[in-house]
């Protein structure tokens, strides 16, 4: 079952949680999510098996730009490796396209984007912390996710964002911009590697023709 969790729920959950990564990142986006005081506007979702929270996903649902913006998704310490997380993400996306949502925005830190690659997500470029930054549209499933991707590899303007500030923000966001230490640049390059053929960036600049709907 997946529902919404507030505050004082996800607090519960936190302590009752086995000690590990996965706590100490529940933890992290609990934290975050009150310094954005998102608990009252968008709770976090946690999805539940026979009543024990077993994954949470931490996003935003705006009505305004119609973006789901997904911020963090976690597996509960203990739960790991019984497909939660993929389970979670796809009860999710399909909530928020239920909800008029019509673009997803997310971005991807190198050590996830393996993981990442399978919701059919395609990147633009590296947000200030060195993750990959994702922005298409969305779709109900997994399947019409993937098979867009297969198109937008081909016609790349069917996934760039139409918001032309949006478009120039990406352009930015290079390795170039950031100007991250020698580790960190060569874990973003082997990421950048690895989702190839889904890394679009240089068609950010072939802005004529993209943009020519």
């Amino acid at each position: 079952m997946l529902r919404t969790c507030n505050h004082e729920e996800l607090e519960d959950i936190i302590k009752n949680s086995e000690e590990g990564a996965n706590t100490r990142f529940l933890n992290s986006a609990h934290s975050l999510w009150i310094r954005f005081k998102n608990y009252d506007k968008q709770p976090p979702y946690v999805l539940f098996q026979n009543n024990i929270p077993v994954s949470a996903v931490f996003a935003t649902f705006s009505k305004k730009t119609s973006y789901v913006n997904l911020y963090e998704i976690v597996t509960i310490q203990g739960q790991e490796g019984n497909g939660y997380a993929s389970e979670i993400w796809s009860l999710v996306m399909k909530t928020a396209h239920d909800n008029n949502m019509s673009r997803l925005k997310i971005s991807c830190t190198p050590s996830s984007v393996s993981w990442h690659m399978k919701n059919g997500l395609v990147f633009w470029a590296i947000d200030s912390s060195g993750s990959l930054r994702s922005d298409q549209p969305l779709f109900a499933t997994r399947k019409e996710q993937l098979s867009f991707r297969e198109s937008a590899v081909q016609d790349p303007k069917l996934a760039i964002p139409t918001d032309s500030k949006i478009i120039e923000q990406l352009q930015r966001e290079s390795l170039e911009y950031h100007k991250f230490g020698k580790v960190k640049t060569q874990k973003i390059t082997e990421a950048i590697q690895k989702v190839q053929p889904y890394w679009l960036r240089d068609h950010l600049f072939n802005v004529p023709s993209l943009m020519d709907f």
